[in-house]
């Protein structure tokens, strides 16, 4: 079989400037221009969930290596819906050369577009919560600390405008919001879990005269707990009661789509915290005590009890419920 004819230089030459027009011309399409910015990222993401999936995360915060590894296909979707929300606002405001120019994620060709990208949410009135959000998105992507980039505005949970922050949700009606603040302050149930929680989840606690939920499905990271029913009367503890006797092994809510419950977990947490707390006065030991800062200076909280609702509340950080829910305390 003959050997193929080797191209000449000037061949080759000819070749790659073909292919660099046809890729220019691709890219002349503000469309073709996102898919070629999101591949950038999404590749990588993919990689590296690959590479970290089966891998503990404790580990790698040890050793250095978590920055270049994601553990779970939900991170892994976060940090793509942010990236591509970058892609689609940097898309149309680049040439089709700038975009080719774009083939890695060197950090060295991205932070002038990240810094516009970030100064854009400012101008646009994207809160400091959203511009937090979706820098973080972008970083996670490039592996580059947040610092590598401008500053978002300051996050002041007084200035917050979302729906969890509000006394009702505006997506439901006045009778739903009042039926769902009942049964989530009360039972402190978050959305995945109030959808599966079955009646059999129901027990009482003799030694301490509640009346508790074993919640296994829906839980955050798969872990179970058991948590206490706090209603603010006994007729609000019998009507919840009731709804579990009456589902036995089957489901007890119909959820709305549009339910959001953080702001009822907050009242949740915040009776689990007022039941257990100690007097201030009382506890000696500083190290015992957790001083709140920003607009929330003043406020002193017992540590032992925000690790107790903590723990009610699903979480596995200890420092949750001072950091997201302690607002609650100080109003």
């Amino acid at each position: 079989m003959a050997k193929k004819k080797r191209k000449s230089r000037a061949e080759q030459r000819a070749a790659r400037e073909n292919a660099i027009q046809k890729q220019l011309k691709e890219l002349d399409s503000v469309e073709n221009r996102i898919k070629h910015l999101e591949s950038i990222g999404h590749k990588d993401l993919v990689k590296r969930l690959k590479n970290g999936k089966n891998v503990k995360r404790e580990e790698t915060k040890k050793n250095g290596t978590d920055i270049k590894l994601i553990h779970s296909v939900r991170t892994m979707k976060n940090y793509a819906c942010g990236w591509s929300l970058f892609c689609k606002w940097l898309a149309p405001r680049i040439t089709a050369e700038e975009a080719r120019e774009l083939t890695n994620l060197d950090i060295e060709k991205w932070t002038e577009y990240v810094n516009e990208y970030i100064q854009h949410l400012i101008n646009t009135g994207k809160s400091p919560d959203t511009q937090a959000t979706y820098k973080s998105a972008i970083t996670k992507v490039l592996q580059a600390p947040s610092t590598a980039f401008i500053s978002t505005e300051p996050r002041i949970r007084g200035n917050k405008k979302n729906n969890r922050l509000k006394d009702e949700d505006d997506r439901l009606s006045e009778e739903k919001n009042r039926y769902w603040k009942k049964i989530v302050s009360a039972t402190g149930l978050r959305k995945d879990e109030l959808i599966q929680i079955q009646g059999n989840s129901l027990y009482y606690n003799e030694k301490r005269g509640l009346w508790y939920l074993h919640i296994t499905k829906g839980t955050k990271g798969g872990r179970p707990r058991h948590a206490p029913i706090l209603a603010t009367d006994k007729e609000e503890l019998q009507e919840i009661i009731d709804l579990f006797r009456l589902a036995r092994d089957k489901r007890v809510f119909q959820v709305p789509t549009a339910l959001k419950p953080h702001k009822y977990r907050a009242d949740y947490a915040k009776r689990v915290y007022m039941r257990v707390a100690r007097d201030i006065k009382d506890i000696k030991i500083r190290k015992e005590k957790i001083y709140l800062r920003k607009e929330l200076k003043g406020v002193v909280l017992d540590r032992k009890a925000c690790e107790i609702v903590t723990k009610a509340l699903g979480h596995n950080r200890g420092e949750e419920f001072p950091k997201s829910y302690a607002y609650k305390i100080a109003q």
